[in-house]
């Protein structure tokens, strides 16, 4: 087998990712594009000694479950990964992905596994876009997302899985900095002003925009049309970023225009969203996630229950509305003050926000009385280990496991299961159709002592 050489493969199945996989010369080939039961031609693009990385050239002998994709970009773009297959064989995917984790890092066989929670909307769901800008060949002003494994921006129109209301604007904001000749960020030589924007928008399609710039810059004649022409964006915001990195956001925003933040209503709460605020990227999915984990939790009014990396409070003012009291500890003093004012919107008593380390504020509150209840939904490198130990010393009952990274997530339920916790249910959730991640809720209890 060859680096660069295309290959006649047979795809026997597939990866915890999505790629079809082969088999060629006692090599395992692990090819994007490709579904179970195909015959292709794939190049060689990755070749190592055990297994190879191929793309597919031409179907040969296609399946069933392929489907045309609805985006042009797909071939080039590294944005979505799953756009070639049926909606169907995406979820038995991501179950399997699920399943198979839990068997290699947890050594779980027999678990109880859930059907996947399904996204009723696969298309037009992501309610947070971050849109680098450059220039094409003929140095045109283009907006995109980079190629897949590289920092080569593929120029696009539209994204199908983003609001279309934000792809609208977008190709506004395109329109401006073009007639207006603000010069592109280049990140080879660090010059130029516009690095791209950031767009969120919430439930009823108001939308905050966020301008990304190296130095400050003067956007008045940009908002009177934003006024006239587009009444959905509620909040405009500049983003200053002068590091020579590619990394397009910086901690420094400047408030333009209308609103500070938006409002999102999640399980009839409301919330204040900030630029800076994390916020699930998708709305509907995410709201039965939530479900699902209190499902789990069996919350009651005689509970106390603790929200570990609980951001601007979502959880936990959801969890408030079920229990005795919610601590929701989060080390972020932005994202704490962002909960505190979101306590304060819906009148709720009985949830107490704590700003610092999850491993140092727990401790305290094992002062405070018995915990019965802990949720955990950290970032995608998951728990420190300090945490975690710490959880176990207070053999709190119950643990709900949130996770967009199943690897990370079963790494540190593995230590749990070694501290005397049991997994007594998984259920995955697809909160990023068409792309290979899966979201997934863990509920552990503590094992009756003997």
């Amino acid at each position: 087998m060859e680096e660069g050489k295309v290959y006649k493969l047979y795809i026997e199945g597939y990866d915890i990712n999505g790629l079809g996989v082969a088999k060629q010369d006692g090599i395992i080939v692990f090819v994007s594009r490709a579904l179970q039961g195909e015959v292709v031609l794939a190049k060689i693009t990755n070749l190592h000694k055990k297994y190879a990385f191929a793309i597919t050239t031409k179907v040969l002998d296609c399946s069933m479950d392929r489907m045309i994709s609805p985006c042009p970009y797909y071939e080039g773009c590294g944005g979505c990964d799953l756009l070639h297959l049926q909606y169907k064989v995406e979820c038995k995917i991501k179950e399997d992905k699920v399943r198979t984790s839990f068997k290699k890092i947890c050594h779980l066989e027999n678990f109880k596994l859930n059907p996947i929670i399904k996204n009723k909307h696969i298309l037009g769901y992501r309610n947070k876009v971050l849109m680098p800008f450059g220039y094409d060949s003929d140095d045109n002003v283009v907006y995109g997302f980079y190629e897949k494994l590289s920092h080569d921006l593929i120029s696009i129109d539209k994204c199908e899985i983003s609001n279309h209301y934000v792809n609208d604007l977008i190709e506004f904001v395109r329109r401006f900095v073009s007639v207006m000749h603000i010069r592109i960020y280049n990140e080879q030589d660090y010059t130029g002003i516009f690095r791209g924007v950031m767009v969120r928008n919430n439930y009823k399609n108001e939308m905050m925009l966020v301008l990304i710039t190296t130095q400050p810059y003067d956007f008045s004649r940009f908002i009177e049309y934003i006024e006239s022409d587009f009444p959905l964006v509620q909040s405009i915001y500049l983003n200053i970023n002068d590091k020579q990195t590619n990394v397009m956001l910086s901690d420094t925003y400047i408030h333009l225009y209308g609103k500070e933040s938006l409002t999102e209503t999640i399980l009839g709460l409301k919330f204040n969203v900030s630029a800076a605020s994390f916020m699930q990227v998708n709305h509907d999915a995410c709201e039965k996630m939530y479900l699902e984990a209190f499902r789990m939790a069996e919350l009651n009014e005689h509970m106390n229950v603790i929200d570990a990396f609980c951001g601007m409070g979502s959880i936990t003012l959801n969890i408030a509305k079920q229990v005795q009291h919610v601590y929701g500890i989060e080390i972020v003093p932005e994202a704490i003050a962002n909960a505190n004012l979101n306590k304060e919107l819906n009148g709720i008593s009985n949830a107490t926000f704590i700003c610092g380390a999850c491993e140092d504020e727990i401790k305290k509150l094992s002062h405070q009385g018995q915990i019965d209840c802990i949720f955990f939904d950290p970032p995608r490198k998951g728990c420190e280990e300090s945490f975690l130990s710490v959880v176990a010393e207070m053999k709190i009952p119950k643990i709900i496991y949130i996770s967009c990274n199943i690897a990370t997530a079963c790494r540190d339920i593995n230590y749990l299961i070694s501290k005397n916790y049991e997994v007594k249910e998984v259920t995955p959730i697809d909160l990023f159709s068409k792309t290979s991640h899966v979201e997934s809720i863990c509920q552990l209890s503590l094992r009756t002592e003997v």
